[in-house]
């Protein structure tokens, strides 16, 4: 028993010594013990600090969460040739909803024009907007801008200002109905498409496409119209920049020769005429202007009408009219000629 406990004495003389060696090596004292708040315990997190010094990913914000899945900006000119009278008419897409876009024009010198801002849809898109081009740009080549206040993202697109006007000339400046003048140009925007206008009226007289080097050529008819002086306007559909010239509609005045003024019962009759509209029917009437014409005829594309002087007109002797009448012009014109009276036969004498 005596063994049991000495042997039970030296082992708690040992462990005090280690302890005591322990000790001496590392004093540990409370005022050396540092306390661990429970929250850094087990790898917990500490909400009272931002994510991105805990190493924890931040939660998206709201800005992010909208441009997640959406496609980068981008802007659409309708026309990227314009001129001083046209507007940009422009469309985007990529922006947040109802996002403030700032639109701005820039040279290649990187000078930027007025400003105007816009407002984007739900959907982040511009519907079509048409906005005014400085006037102050020059022929040439420009930027439009367009940046998203909130998102910053910013889209552009370019387009070309034409400010010199296009030229058009015509074969001639007067004419008759059914007449067919020629006209040619250049200077318009190519590919588009170019009419003309006569008057005030709205349906083209003619138009033209313009070739990619903006040149147009063309013919137009004259209309039937009452002589006059009119205005003849030629505009671009796209660059919107009119020309007008004096365009004089010449009222008809047709003549008419004949062969012989003077003929006998059953001798013919022949005549020419001119000044009657283009291809147009005229009637020819005898000492009458009703009922049934005494003639037929078709006037040939320069407005003349002939007639051989085998023309039998059925008339008594004497004086008589001849009356021209053009049905689409209207123009009318009249030629008299005399039949002269049978020679009557000698009375025969017989001797006594």
């Amino acid at each position: 028993m005596a063994k049991h406990i000495s042997r039970r004495s030296a082992a708690i003389v040992a462990c005090v010594v280690i302890l005591f060696l322990a000790a001496a090596a590392v004093p540990m004292t409370m005022a050396h013990l540092t306390v661990w708040p429970l929250s850094q315990l087990s790898g917990a997190r500490d909400s009272s600090r931002p994510a991105a010094q805990r190493g924890v990913p931040a939660p998206p914000s709201a800005t992010s969460e909208s441009l997640q899945g959406t496609s980068p900006a981008s802007a659409q000119l309708v026309t990227r040739d314009l001129t001083p009278a046209t507007q940009l008419r422009l469309t985007a897409s990529g922006f947040l909803p109802k996002e403030h876009l700032v639109v701005s024009v820039e040279d290649p010198q990187g000078h930027t024009y007025e400003q105007v801002t816009l407002t984007a849809g739900n959907d982040g898109r511009l519907r079509e907007t048409s906005v005014s081009a400085p006037p102050q740009l020059a022929s040439g080549s420009y930027e439009v801008l367009v940046v998203g206040s909130t998102s910053h993202r910013a889209a552009s697109v370019t387009f070309q200002m034409h400010v010199i006007p296009p030229t058009v000339v015509f074969d001639a400046y007067t004419g008759t109905p059914g007449q067919t003048v020629g006209f040619s140009g250049s200077g318009f925007i190519p590919g588009e498409e170019v009419v003309i206008y006569l008057g005030k009226a709205t349906t083209p007289l003619a138009d033209a496409r313009a070739t990619d080097t903006g040149a147009i050529g063309g013919r137009l008819t004259v209309p039937a119209l009452v002589a006059a002086t009119y205005t003849l306007t030629v505009v671009g559909t796209l660059s919107q920049t009119p020309i007008s010239v004096g365009f004089s509609i010449q009222g008809f005045a047709p003549w008419v020769v004949l062969d012989r003024y003077a003929l006998t019962s059953g001798q013919g009759l022949g005549f020419i005429g001119q000044g009657f509209a283009s291809n147009e029917p005229v009637l020819v009437y005898l000492n009458a202007t009703t009922g049934n014409p005494a003639l037929h005829m078709t006037a040939d594309s320069s407005g003349r009408i002939v007639e051989q002087d085998t023309w039998m007109p059925s008339v008594a002797s004497g004086q008589n009219v001849l009356t021209f009448v053009g049905q689409w012009s209207k123009a009318s014109t009249v030629a008299e000629f005399t039949v002269l009276p049978s020679a009557q036969p000698s009375p025969t004498v017989t001797a006594p």
